[in-house]
C-alpha cells in the first residue's frame, strides 16, 4: 500500500497530516509498512517534538523499543573546531545580463526546494496552463510579480516561471495571503481558470525541522550593532562587558553581527551626531575596544550597513586599506555579510539584519510588532529561504549566483540592525537578535522604537540553552 491509498482513511489522513505539519517531508516505503502493521507510530509521531524530516523504519524502531528510549545516551565531547561554510568573496562586474542571471539563479534555486515538496502534487508550468481541460487540481510554482487587493478583500497576484506568467487570485479567508511579497517564489495550488489560477493554498519554499546534534561543546557570545564613532556610544556598557568575558572563561567565541562603526554620512547631519568624524578614526578606535577581549577568545565580525563596505548586500569583507587596523588582531576573523560559519559542528548564519525593514513592512502579520519582536521577521526570511527577498527595498548586488538564497539551513539565526534584543526558535532554528552598545537615537525616538542597549545573549552550543546578559546593569 502506497501513502496515497494509506491516507483515503479519513482518520489516517488527519494524523498524516499532522506529521507533516511538523515538518516531515519524507515517509519511505518500508516505514510506512512499519506503519501500517502498528497504527500506534503515528500518535507517538504526533506527540514528538523533535521529528526528522524524513521517516526510516530505523527511525521507527527507536521509537517502538522502550529501551532505546530510557538508555543513557553517550554524549561526545566536540573538540574546539571552527570553519566557514560559506562566505562572499568573488563576484563579477555588473552588465545588464547581471539582472537575468540573479533571478535566474534565484528562482532556480529556490523553485527545487518547492519541487520536493510533498503537498505540491501535480505541479506544471504557467505556460502549460493554457493547455488544462476542466477543474483538476493543479500546482504551479512561481516568482511573485505584482501584488494587489480588490474591495473585497480577495488578493491578486502575477506570478511567472521560465515558461510565462499568469494572474493568481487568493481568497481572503487564506491564512498565507497577508505573507506573500514581490519577488519571492512561491508554489500555488488550486484551478487553472481562464488566463486566471484560483489558489486554494500558498505554500512557501521553506526550512524542514532541524536537530541539535547532542554533544559537550563551548560556549558563545552573540554581540551587534556597537556603532563605534557615535556621540551615543556607550563605553561604560563595552567597559562592562570587557570585564565580564575576561573573567568567563567558558566563552570561547565571540559572533558580532554588524555596524561595528557608525560610519560616514548615512543620513542628513549625521556629523553633528559622531564623536569621531573620519572612517579611519572610527576603524582604529574599533580595534582598540576589540584589542580589550582576551586574546584566546574567537572574535568573528561581519559588517553592516553603517560600515565602511559597499552598500549593496551581500557585503564582502572589509577592504584591505579600510580593514587594516583589524588586521593587527591575531583572534579575529572578519567574513561577509552574510556568512554561514560552523562552530564545533553547530552551523550559525550571521546576517546583519538589514532586510528586516522591508520584511516588517510588507508582511502584514508582522507589520505592527516586528520591530519589538525581531525574530518574526527572522522567522519569515526562513520561510522564504531567501535573506533579503524584496529587490530595491534594500539594495542587492545582483551578481551570477543569488548568494542571499537560504540553501544551507543553519543551527542558528544571529542578525542585528534594530537594535532589539530577542530570543526565540523556529523548527528547531535558534533565533536569535542582539542588542547594540549605542543607546537610543532621535530617530528612534521619533519613531517610537525602544531599543535594547546593552542586552545580548550567550549560547552553550552543547544543547542550544541560552542566557540574556545585560551588560548595562552589571555592576
Amino acid at each position: 500500500m502506497d501513502l496515497t491509498s494509506f491516507v483515503e482513511d479519513g482518520s489516517n489522513k488527519l494524523k498524516v497530516q499532522q506529521i507533516f505539519s511538523k515538518g516531515v517531508r519524507m515517509i519511505y516505503q518500508d516505514a510506512l509498512d512499519t506503519i501500517i502493521s502498528d497504527s500506534s507510530l503515528l500518535d507517538k509521531l504526533i506527540l514528538m517534538e523533535d521529528i526528522p524530516s524524513e521517516i526510516t523504519s530505523d527511525f521507527l524502531k527507536q521509537i517502538k523499543t522502550p529501551k532505546a528510549l530510557v538508555q543513557t545516551p553517550i554524549i561526545p565531547e566536540i573538540k574546539p573546531a571552527f570553519k566557514v561554510i560559506k562566505n562572499y568573496d568573488d563576484w563579477e562586474p555588473i552588465n545588464p545580463q547581471s539582472f537575468w542571471n540573479f533571478f535566474l539563479s534565484r528562482y532556480k534555486a529556490i523553485s527545487q526546494m518547492l519541487w520536493k515538496r510533498p503537498n505540491l502534487k501535480n505541479t506544471v508550468s504557467i505556460g502549460q496552463l493554457s493547455r488544462v481541460k476542466g477543474r483538476e487540481d493543479l500546482s504551479i510554482i512561481g516568482m511573485v510579480r505584482d501584488i494587489r487587493d480588490t474591495n473585497d478583500g480577495r488578493r491578486i497576484i502575477k506570478v511567472e516561471d521560465l515558461s510565462g506568467s499568469t494572474t493568481v487570485i487568493i481568497p481572503k479567508n487564506l491564512p498565507e495571503r497577508g505573507e506573500i511579497i514581490p519577488d519571492e517564489i512561491i508554489g500555488l495550488k488550486g484551478q487553472a481558470g481562464r488566463g486566471i489560477f484560483f489558489a486554494n493554498a500558498v505554500v512557501f519554499p521553506d526550512i524542514p525541522q532541524v536537530h541539535w546534534p547532542v554533544a559537550k561543546r563551548s560556549k558563545i557570545l552573540f554581540l551587534s550593532d556597537n556603532h563605534v564613532g557615535s556621540k551615543k556610544y556607550l563605553e561604560d556598557v563595552w567597559d562592562k562587558f570587557v570585564s565580564w568575558i575576561n573573567e568567563h572563561k567558558e566563552i570561547s567565541y565571540v559572533l558580532i553581527a554588524g555596524d561595528l562603526v557608525d560610519g560616514i554620512g548615512m543620513y542628513k547631519n549625521q556629523d553633528k551626531s559622531l564623536e569621531i568624524d573620519t572612517i579611519e578614526g572610527q576603524m582604529e578606535a574599533l580595534a582598540k575596544y576589540l584589542k580589550q577581549i582576551r586574546k584566546d577568545v574567537k572574535i568573528l565580525l561581519i559588517s553592516g550597513n553603517h560600515d565602511p563596505n559597499r552598500d549593496s548586500e551581500p557585503q564582502p569583507a572589509f577592504p584591505a586599506d579600510i580593514g587594516k587596523p583589524l588586521k593587527k588582531l591575531d583572534n579575529l576573523e572578519v567574513y561577509s555579510n552574510p556568512a554561514w560559519v560552523e562552530i564545533e559542528g553547530i552551523t550559525i548564519l550571521m546576517y546583519h539584519g538589514t532586510s528586516l525593514d522591508s520584511m516588517i513592512d510588507a508582511v502584514e502579520p508582522i507589520r505592527s510588532e516586528g520591530y519589538q519582536k525581531p525574530f518574526l521577521g527572522q522567522k519569515h526570511l526562513l520561510k522564504k529561504r531567501h535573506l533579503s527577498p524584496i529587490f530595491g527595498r534594500n539594495k542587492i548586488f545582483p551578481d551570477k549566483h543569488d548568494f542571499m538564497v537560504i540553501n544551507k539551513v543553519p543551527h542558528v539565526f544571529h542578525t542585528g540592525h534594530v537594535h532589539k534584543f530577542s530570543i526565540n526558535s523556529y523548527r528547531g532554528v535558534k533565533l536569535i537578535s542582539t542588542g547594540t552598545f549605542q543607546d537610543t537615537t532621535n530617530f528612534q525616538e521619533k519613531l517610537g522604537h525602544v531599543p535594547s542597549p546593552g542586552k545580548f545573549i550567550v549560547m552553550d552550543l552543547s544543547d542550544g540553552s541560552t542566557e540574556a546578559i545585560d551588560f548595562s546593569k552589571l555592576q
